[in-house]
Formats: C-alpha cells, sequence, structure tokens
C-alpha cells in the first residue's frame, strides 16, 4: 500500500487542505494520512479566523504516527508560523521523508494573511532545502524571490532563483497570468512548460492545495516528478472545468467526477 502525507490546515469547506488532500490522495488509488497544522473558521466566502494547533501536539501527531508507518510521500500546506515550520523541517530530516512537496502558503486564496516575513525568511532556510519540489503561485514567487513575478520571463527567472535554494525542482503556477494558463517546471537544468486552456469566470478555492497533492500522491505511487505533476496537471484542469458553488463565494474545484 503506497502512503502519502499531509501536513497542512482544516478547511470546513473541503474545497482545500486536509480534507482536500486526502481526497485527491484517494482519487489517485494512495492512502492518506493526515496532521493537522491548523485549523481554520472559513467559508467558501474566506477565512475569518485561524487556530494554531500547540507545537507539542503538532511534534506528537507527527512522531506518533511516522514511529508506526511508511510514507512514501509527503507534503506540507498551511504551516501558520516559524514554530510549526521548524518542528516540521527537524521531523522531516528525523525520518527522512526525501519525497517532499512544498505548497507555500503565505495567504489565502481570498488574501487572508497566513506567514510573517521572518515566516517566510525561516521557510527558505529550512524547508526549501529539503523539498523534492515547491510548488508556488505567483504571489508566493514574489514572496520568496522579492521579484516582480508576472510575465512568463519573470516566472522563469524566479523558478531559477528559488531553485538556487536549495530543492530539486520548482513548479511556479501561473493560474494568474493574463492569457493562456501555463506552469513552468523548473529541475536539472531544463524549464518545460505546462499548458492548458484557461477555463473562464470561475474563481477558485483549493486548486493550489489539490495540485499538490495530486502530485505528492503520484510521487507516493511511484511516479517522477515530471510525470506526477503531468498527471497531476490533467486531474486538477478536469475538476476546474465542473467546478461548482455550493456556497455563496469562490467555486469548489469538482473532485468527485474526476
Amino acid at each position: 500500500m503506497n502512503v502519502a502525507l499531509t501536513i497542512a490546515g482544516s478547511d470546513p469547506t473541503g474545497g482545500a487542505g486536509i480534507q482536500a488532500d486526502l481526497r485527491t490522495f484517494a482519487k489517485f488509488n494512495v492512502h492518506g494520512a493526515a496532521v493537522i497544522a491548523s485549523l481554520t473558521i472559513q467559508s467558501t466566502l474566506g477565512i475569518q479566523a485561524v487556530v494554531k494547533i500547540p507545537p507539542d501536539l503538532l511534534r506528537k501527531q507527527i512522531t506518533t504516527l511516522l514511529e508506526d508507518m511508511t510514507v512514501d510521500a509527503v507534503k506540507t500546506g498551511m504551516l501558520v508560523d516559524g514554530e510549526s515550520i521548524e518542528i516540521v523541517s527537524e521531523l522531516l530530516k528525523k525520518y527522512r521523508l526525501i519525497r517532499y512537496v512544498l505548497d507555500p502558503i503565505v495567504r489565502s486564496s481570498t488574501g487572508y494573511p497566513i506567514l510573517k516575513k521572518d515566516d517566510v525568511e525561516l521557510l527558505k532556510k529550512t524547508l526549501l532545502p529539503q523539498a523534492l519540489l515547491v510548488t508556488p503561485n505567483l504571489k508566493e514567487a514574489e514572496a520568496l524571490t522579492g521579484m516582480s513575478v508576472q510575465t512568463e520571463k519573470e516566472m522563469e527567472r524566479a523558478a531559477l532563483e528559488i531553485q538556487a535554494m536549495g530543492p530539486q525542482y520548482v513548479l511556479i503556477k501561473g493560474g494568474h497570468l493574463k492569457g493562456s494558463a501555463v506552469d513552468l517546471l523548473f529541475g536539472e537544468g531544463e524549464i518545460r512548460p505546462f499548458r492548458k486552456p484557461r477555463v473562464q469566470a470561475k474563481r477558485l478555492h483549493g486548486a493550489g492545495c489539490i495540485l499538490s497533492a495530486a502530485i505528492t500522491a503520484g510521487l507516493a505511487a511511484g511516479s517522477g516528478v515530471e510525470r506526477a505533476v503531468e498527471k497531476a496537471k490533467g486531474f486538477v484542469h478536469r475538476a476546474i472545468r465542473t467546478a461548482a458553488m455550493p456556497g455563496h463565494g469562490r467555486h469548489l474545484l469538482n473532485l468527485t467526477s474526476n
């Protein structure tokens, strides 16, 4: 049995976070394990509050699980402060979790701030060097590099800058680019674009979480990074095309039809 682990926040809408990660793992026929790093109070209209899991409980969740189970790949999502980042970094090293996907969530899709500047710097020093793959969107790439990332050329420069910080691969998500939707994967000295037709008129919640989860599931099942990204992109594109709006805010990706 292949096992994928998510260390992230709980999202009551089911559109992102732990809930969406576990549903995505199941769609890839991978067993999902989960450690909750934070609780959110939110709806499809946005986040009202974030409650951090106490450090000793975060540490105990991870160590208790990993002393028992063999994890084939792991992703981190919402880590709300430097203390949480340090604990995760320490335990990634201790348990030698090398198939590690870092989704560097700096703020929510609705603009709720998650990480302070000092936390981002700590993430760069501790988690980025351990990542097999990091998956920033344009705003997250700007936060990591301090440069403007608004065009494909700027995405390429940012990918090189981020890769120099330590991760083996960088996938910059260009869903917010004007024009066609393109993600750029940089690794092993090459940049590969992944292009999909843009799905119009849908304000989405959770696409980044689900993409990183789908990649993690592919890695857990034995795929290489490029193949895992390719399969994940197709999965997310189909889920976006059939996204629905169960509330009064953003659309949630449809994982039931994939």
